[in-house]
């Protein structure tokens, strides 16, 4: 999708923006975490404050590199595909997040993959884009549009503004309409909550069954 570039001093990160939003709907304490698509590891910093260990992922080594600077203890980081069976991951996690990383990867196999990682309880987290495609996406992208540069603006007033993560991050244009989405999210993972965010986003919040087996 287009988004009219906005002038440097306004730019902000919208990832950043959702991904605090996640985080207000979390829980404050969970045992294990696992953020996948890590990039430089800012949400996997915050992760490790609320869980007792935390594991990362991203395909990019650069990114990986750039994360291991950061300070945050308890956080393990690995360079690899969640996709991939040799990936060291444990078998379950109480927390599964993914910001903007989903459209990298083949839709249904990425949605399967993640719930399998959920522990029975466990709380699966995913900001995601998507293609516009209804008459309804093309109203919100009206509103953001605007909306955009106003929040563009305030942040800068207050001194946030700016796109705080590396310039040599991956960048994969979405795919998927958000009818797909939610008709892969609702095959694999019932009860799922996907819905359609302002700033070309949507999020996806699952809580797997306490009851259930290995049969998502």
């Amino acid at each position: 999708m287009w988004v009219p570039q906005l002038p440097q001093r306004l730019l902000w990160d919208h990832n950043a923006y959702y991904g605090r939003w996640l985080l207000r709907r979390l829980p404050e304490r969970v045992p294990s975490a696992l953020d996948v698509g890590c990039g430089a590891g800012w949400l996997a910093t915050a992760l490790a404050e609320r869980a007792g260990r935390v594991d990362a992922v991203d395909r990019s080594a650069e990114m990986i590199r750039l994360a291991r600077a950061r300070e945050a203890n308890g956080v393990r980081w690995l360079v690899g595909d969640v996709l991939a069976d040799d990936l060291p991951l444990a078998e379950g996690y109480d927390l599964v997040t993914a910001v903007t990383c989903l459209h990298h990867m083949p839709l249904e196999p990425a949605l399967h993959r993640l719930a399998g990682l959920v522990r029975p309880g466990g709380r699966l987290a995913v900001v995601g884009m998507y293609v516009p495609a209804t008459v309804a996406d093309r109203a919100i992208e009206v509103l953001a549009l605007p909306a955009n540069g106003l929040l563009g603006l305030a942040l800068a007033a207050r001194g946030r503004a700016g796109k705080p993560y590396a310039p040599d991050m991956p960048v994969r244009v979405a795919t998927d309409p958000l009818a797909t989405i939610r008709r892969a999210a609702a095959g694999i993972m019932p009860g799922a909550q996907v819905r359609r965010r302002l700033f070309w986003r949507y999020t996806l919040l699952w809580r797997r069954p306490a009851g259930s087996g290995d049969d998502q």
